[in-house]
């Protein structure tokens, strides 16, 4: 309750005369009375809303996190996981521990209690059953054979899943000869008392998803095939990948399975076998499974309706449908499609897809949900919000970029440019107030945008360029109205943003960049901007800030969260850089195109990992890895922490570093892979210097997947898991 109804609440209980001398509290400044009652509203707001929370504290589903230790010590469990902030709750460990300790010694108790240490769905494997046994004429066991039979090839393709940076075999039904390594070390799997508990960490992530299978109209963005994605034309093939990488596919999983129920291949997030997906469309084609559950969904045309899954074919694995009408082969291994007409190959002009990828982190563009953050990234901008509210006090505009656009919907144009055209408009107005507030241009779907972008914008003036959807409103009786203007939804998109974007800033500007693909550079003109935010957003060029000696952008802060980027290259003006679970990556730039390259900046960066040279004025590090040269020029400020530096580096002090200072001869940054298309992108192997792997604070992994605690994770869980362990057996957690 806010404290003007509190106010209210509290006069209507005087008596009338006390009331008398007192105005009306819509008239006027307020009187001692009514003076007195706001400053007790305040603190009566207060204990209510304590009293409230007193009540949810009693139930662990509606308790606040630290109250979840002392519940946990009510049911005798002790040694509950550390608090890893928004990485991870442990709140479903304490709800379910009296149902799991009465499952005790099940193989399905110890992957759904490995689940909800870690937050990764997991499946535990009993290997005494896969190991390859003796044959006796009174005990014939046909099924234990020590060679693999050829014949069963969907066999043998499940026991070649493998979802990095996950470990394989999780899935894999061959049998095995016995190994004498011991499981708890990690090192041998099949043994008489092995079990092998596989956790799966990677987030599934679905492009297009929205609406699917929904019963709302509400739910589904408008555009090209409702929110679908492009894809990308090459060599005939049609990449599902907006960039035209391989990417293999996805199956998204199930909901969370029942209790003490065996996690299966449809339970985990692992890549979209050519078998499996042949099954689905076989199920489909029987009218036994809705076409808009299958894990893809193809659309030839901007305005093309689903393809059947009569017209979806596996490639290699079975020839075209007869008929005259369109069709696809899918390969799910590298993530591409091939078109077909008249059973003749072509190349359409625009493919629209519903697939699901792989992914270790939310770091870069992706269709996860960003409404909370978001909300931080706006109000912790170094940019200043007009403080007057009378009349002719600057108004935030909004224009909704949709590539469908409705001609009649108000305030939503079709494309990028005609966005910042509009805006522009807006500032450009005499009469307007647009100016001094924030502009924001919201790209309500996945489509590509291809377009050089250039703007201006004015001096006090905020824009902000995110991946949302205004939100429709449903009525009670399900009627769906039009969005309302200005409120928007940032989840569940990924516009791609093909082309050059140039940005100049008045005094005292921001520029706010959420949720994009851009595959292009940003480029900052010579100006005077003062802020620049890149967060969620995966640019594939650099970010480039140029200055002259009048337009040197001389105040401009870059901040950068979870976004991966190219490289960053800024004048000696530009005085600072802070960097926050980031990727700089400039594999795909021009040889020799150092990550940061930042002469007059000081470079402040948290859990960030940067694969190239760096070189910046003062520098202050943090669980990063910086694999690659670093020069800093002023030595005798800063400090690097828990974080591993390049050969041949200058750096300030370093404290807990790999290497430590004067020290040689050290370990190297292994990584699961180094393809950016790759789910595990820039993941520590297992097979990383625990120096590297456990070194950063907390005694977590460096660089980007710092925020996830991957180490403690898994140390949490080994502690866990050992009283429900069956007797005699032996346990060990495989995966990176």
């Amino acid at each position: 309750m806010s404290t003007g109804e509190t106010v209210t609440r509290l006069r209507d209980l005087l008596p009338v005369h006390h009331l008398a001398q007192e105005p009306d509290l819509d008239e006027g400044p307020p009187g001692p009375l009514t003076a007195l009652l706001t400053a007790v509203a305040g603190e009566l707001d207060v204990l209510e809303e304590d009293v409230r929370r007193l009540g949810d504290g009693w139930f662990i589903e509606t308790c606040e996190e630290w109250l979840v230790p002392y519940l946990a010590d009510l049911i005798g469990l002790g040694d509950v996981p550390p608090d890893l902030g928004t990485a991870m709750s442990r709140r479903a460990l304490v709800a379910n521990t009296v149902a799991y300790r009465r499952r005790k010694g099940t193989l399905g108790v110890l992957g759904q209690v490995t689940r909800d240490v870690t937050g990764w769905p997991t499946r535990a494997v009993e290997h005494h059953p896969l190991l390859v046994a003796a044959t006796h004429l009174n005990h014939v066991r046909l099924g234990r054979a020590a060679v693999a039979a050829l014949r069963p090839a969907v066999v043998l393709e499940r026991g070649a899943v493998r979802s990095p940076p996950a470990a394989t075999q999780a899935l894999d039904p061959l049998m095995h000869t016995a190994e004498v390594r011991r499981t708890a070390r990690r090192r041998g799997r099949y043994g008489i008392r092995s079990i092998a508990v596989y956790p799966f960490p990677v987030h599934a992530q679905l492009i297009g998803a929205a609406g699917v299978g929904s019963t709302s109209e509400a739910e589904t963005p408008r555009g090209p095939a409702g929110g679908w994605s492009r894809t990308r034309a090459s060599g005939g093939w049609h990449h599902l990948d907006p960039l035209g990488r391989p990417t293999p596919l996805f199956a998204p999983p199930r909901p969370q399975p029942a209790l003490a129920a065996h996690a299966q291949e449809e339970d985990l997030p692992v890549p979209l076998r050519p078998r499996r997906l042949l099954e689905l469309l076989r199920t489909a084609r029987a009218g036994d499974l809705d076409p808009a559950a299958l894990p893809v969904g193809v659309r030839i045309g901007p305005t093309g309706t689903d393809l059947g899954p009569e017209r979806l074919r596996v490639c290699h694995l079975e020839d075209l449908a007869p008929g005259d009408d369109p069709q696809v082969l899918i390969d799910a291994v590298a993530g591409r499609l091939r078109a077909y007409r008249n059973g003749a190959h072509y190349v359409p002009s625009t493919v629209f897809v519903r697939y699901t990828y792989g992914a270790a982190a939310d770091i870069g563009a992706g269709p996860y949900g960003r409404t909370a953050r978001h909300t931080d990234l706006l109000g912790s901008d170094t940019w200043t919000p007009p403080v007057s509210t009378g009349a002719g006090a600057p108004r935030d505009v909004q224009v909704s970029v949709d590539s469908g656009a409705d001609p009649a919907m108000p305030l939503t144009v079709a494309d990028v440019a005609s966005g910042l055209t509009s805006i522009e408009a807006a500032w450009s107005d005499p009469a307007g107030t647009a100016v001094g507030a924030t502009a924001t241009v919201s790209i309500a779907d996945s489509a590509r945008y291809p377009a050089n972008l250039a703007v201006e914008v004015p001096p006090g003036t905020r824009l902000v360029l995110v991946a949302a959807r205004w939100r429709e409103r449903v009525l009670p009786n399900g009627n769906v109205e039009a969005p309302a203007p200005g409120r928007y939804t940032p989840d569940g998109l990924r516009p791609h943003l093909r082309g050059t974007v140039q940005v100049t800033g008045g005094p005292g500007s921001s520029l706010v960049l959420d949720g994009l693909l851009l595959e292009g550079d940003l480029v900052i003109e010579p100006g005077d901007l003062g802020s620049l935010t890149i967060a969620h957003t995966t640019l594939t060029g650099s970010v480039q800030v140029r200055s002259e000696p009048e337009a040197a952008n001389a105040t401009l802060q870059v901040r950068l969260e979870r976004a991966a980027v190219g490289a960053v290259a800024a004048g000696p003006s530009v005085p600072l850089l802070r960097a926050v679970d980031c990727v700089l990556d400039p594999q795909g730039l021009p040889a020799g195109t150092a990550a940061l390259d930042l002469p007059g900046a000081h470079a402040d960066l948290e859990g960030t990992t940067i694969r190239g040279q760096v070189r910046s004025r003062s520098l202050e590090a943090s669980n990063c890895l910086l694999d690659g040269r670093v020069e800093v020029a002023r030595r005798q400020i800063g400090c690097v922490r828990f974080s591993y530096v390049g050969p041949e580096s200058h750096t300030p002090r370093r404290y807990r570093c790999v290497p430590a200072d004067g020290s040689d001869g050290t370990p190297q940054p292994v990584y699961v892979s180094t393809d950016p298309a790759s789910p595990a992108y820039l993941v520590l192997s297992a097979s990383c210097a625990p120096a590297i792997r456990e070194g950063g604070e907390r005694e977590s992994e460096m660089g980007a997947h710092h925020h996830q605690y991957r180490p403690l994770r898994r140390r949490a869980a080994e502690r866990q898991i050992g009283p429900y362990l069956p007797v005699g057996s032996e346990i060990g957690i495989f995966g990176s």
